[in-house]
């Protein structure tokens, strides 16, 4: 982290108490855990200003050297939701009858574009994400994803997707009433994270966490009582493992890249990332 940042000190954002001891220490900035619930976040974390900043630009100007998280599109997830979202919402393709869905944080697109290929003619399938190069170029392949913040939609939806988005948010209460406030009477919410908030310790994370463009990390019971407050009922839980030979490999290579990862024996974490399928009570 440069000197110069400007950074602010916060209580626990699940339990609202001030009682964090360090977890880890990433690109200058530390992760801490909560004494009390066992909640992960970035405390000291930069300012709002910043964080907005990154999230639209996808540049990290508080990191030394300066970060890019823009990244690109990528077809092998296309692939990968395609199969998860036809496995979890099984039911709703085989009825056949049109719906409409909206992916929150649909960086390239790549959700949007595999819920298009499952939905029944006729849904309606759009996609919204803040960071600029991203929206514009799920634009530019056709893709209905609007640049701009979730709560500057007005429109009402049957599903809303969340997926790998919930650790870059500061906190999610606030975001999961904006997230209410776009579901119909009965909505559904799919949510997709990790289960770091679970592990023994930072080592048994398969990946790095990438500070401070990840600001929170939470453990199942975070989630479930994140949902269950704001009235939401789980209708399935998919458990699925990350700390593969394959991951191991790519671990690897980043590490012979000079990047600050975890190498974890295959098969020995805690890791999961969390597949819910929730519904409005």
């Amino acid at each position: 982290m440069r000197s110069d940042v400007p950074v602010e000190s916060i209580p626990c954002p699940f339990c609202r108490t001030d009682d964090p001891k360090p977890w880890v220490v990433e690109n200058g900035f530390t992760a801490v855990k909560c004494n009390q619930c066992g909640l992960i976040y970035v405390n000291p974390r930069p300012t709002q200003d910043l964080i907005d900043k990154g999230v639209e630009t996808g540049h990290h100007d508080e990191v030394e050297g300066g970060r890019n998280v823009v990244g690109r599109r990528s077809g092998r997830k296309v692939a990968i939701y395609r199969r998860t979202l036809g496995r979890m919402f099984k039911d709703v393709w085989s009825s056949q009858r049109p719906i409409s869905w909206l992916d929150i944080g649909a960086g390239f697109g790549e959700v949007v574009e595999a819920v298009v290929s499952l939905a029944p003619r006729g849904s309606c399938i759009e996609g919204i994400e803040p960071m600029r190069p991203k929206a514009k170029h799920a634009q530019s392949r056709g893709l209905h994803v609007r640049e701009g913040y979730l709560h500057a939609v007005d429109e009402r939806f049957e599903f809303v997707s969340l997926i790998h988005v919930f650790s870059h948010l500061p906190d999610f209460r606030p975001f999961l009433a904006d997230i209410k406030s776009v579901l119909k009477n009965k909505g559904e919410f799919y949510l997709e994270t990790g289960n770091i908030a679970d592990l023994r310790g930072s080592e048994d994370v398969p990946t790095q966490l990438d500070l401070p463009d990840h600001l929170v990390f939470a453990g199942e019971r975070h989630i479930e009582g994140y949902l269950n407050e704001a009235g939401f009922e789980i209708v399935s839980l998919v458990r699925v493992r990350k700390d593969t030979v394959v991951n191991l490999a790519k671990q690897v290579v980043r590490k012979l890249q000079g990047r600050q990862v975890a190498l974890v024996v295959p098969y020995t974490s805690q890791y999961r990332a969390l597949q819910i399928r929730a519904r409005l009570k």
